[in-house]
């Protein structure tokens, strides 16, 4: 089922074709993803990321970030991330564009003639796998070793 949310509402359809694309997960972000479903589904909620009344998560994750401190810019600052990160780790252009499911980054030759492989997209998805292990175990030992603030925003965490 391909579904989008626009303003706190499921939408049928996803804003574009592009939007509708197969990639791949690292190990680490298949379990995490894997848990959090779990977590939603013993609530009794169908949405991996919902408010505590099982409705879409949408501005109601200004919150949250504030509790921890972090500037709130939504979901899509989670794409800039990413496409950041898979830069950062030489990842190909062509393989971030579809993986975003951009229809075109400006080049005749990058979008007609140039194709990523499916190992490229696996790839990609183990690279920032590792890059993201490797950031929340640096955040779990730094937060292991502060009291207050911190013990409380990983309560937050453990209960979302």
């Amino acid at each position: 089922m391909n579904q989008a949310v626009w303003h706190g509402r499921v939408q049928e359809f996803p804003k574009t074709k592009n939007a509708i694309r197969t990639v791949a997960l690292s190990l680490e972000l298949a379990a995490m993803l894997w848990e959090q479903a779990e977590r939603q589904k013993a609530k009794g909620h169908n949405l991996v990321f919902s408010t505590s009344t099982g409705k879409p998560v949408d501005a109601g994750l200004h919150p949250f970030l504030e509790s921890l401190e972090i500037p709130q810019f939504g979901f899509h600052a989670f794409r800039h991330f990413n496409a950041s990160l898979l830069g950062s780790l030489r990842v190909p252009l062509k393989v971030i564009q579809e993986r975003l499911g951009h229809a075109a980054a400006g080049s005749l030759t990058l979008d007609v003639y140039t194709h990523a492989e499916w190992e490229q997209n696996v790839e990609a998805a183990q690279q920032a796998g590792e890059a993201l292990e490797k950031e929340v175990d640096s955040v779990r030992l730094t937060a292991h070793q502060q009291k207050g603030p911190a013990d409380e925003n990983r309560q937050v965490l453990e209960a979302a």
